[in-house]
């Protein structure tokens, strides 16, 4: 007689095979994208420069300068002319140089997969010909281009630039002459009395005639 197998013990084989169909190594994980290439590269000499340009191996995010590149010099100060700016998966920065000496370029980005990624290197700067350094930032170009200053800028002195044109002084021969001043206002004055005083004695006189014409009539 052949004995009859529980219905929980064929759920259980059941169970167990399709826990060992799904079981196994973990997937590995999705690896954030990387810096590919870096121009100028870490620890490259270069004798003149306009732009750094970092290459990574996916698409960046781009959203509120999130990604973007800063240079810094010998002198502690920022050499960005621009915020980075960013086409794909190229991160491109222009830059300024000042005095000869090691530069560092301090990046962050944010990878395709929505991680940021941070990393940082240093190259030297040696131009070959006497060529007039720029002046540095204080602060980096992303999130500051209006409020960032170049300590190294000559301030213009206030009392050289305000136009201030003295009158020239009168000379002793430019001022009149109070006498002649006091004549011209005087002799005008007693012309008036005289022709006002001979007015007065004409009418006096006329009155005085026809008074008498009157008494002999």
């Amino acid at each position: 007689m052949t004995a009859r197998k529980s219905p929980w013990f064929a759920g259980a084989i059941i169970a167990l095979a399709a826990l060992a169909a799904i079981s196994g190594p973990a997937p590995a994980a999705v690896a954030h994208d990387t810096l590919q290439d870096a121009s100028p590269a870490a620890d490259d000499t270069v004798t003149q420069l306009d732009e750094v340009v970092l290459t990574f191996s996916g698409e960046l995010v781009d959203f509120s300068q999130a990604s973007f590149a800063q240079i810094q010099g010998p002198d502690g100060l920022f050499y960005e002319s621009t915020c980075s700016t960013i086409d794909r998966n190229v991160l491109s920065t222009a830059v300024k140089l000042g005095e000869p000496g090691v530069y560092s370029v301090v990046w962050n980005a944010v990878s395709s997969d929505g991680h940021p990624i941070s990393e940082g290197y240093e190259f030297t700067y040696a131009p070959l010909d006497e060529v007039e350094p720029a002046l540095g930032w204080d602060l980096p170009a992303c999130g500051n281009e209006d409020s960032r200053a170049q300590p190294g800028a000559l301030t213009p002195d206030p009392t050289t630039d305000t136009d201030v044109t003295a009158s020239p002084e009168a000379s002793p021969s430019a001022l009149p002459d109070q006498g002649e001043e006091s004549a011209g206002i005087v002799i005008p004055i007693i012309i008036g009395a005289v022709i006002v005083g001979v007015g007065i004695v004409s009418i006096a006189l006329i009155v005085s005639q026809i008074r008498k014409r009157r008494a002999r009539d």
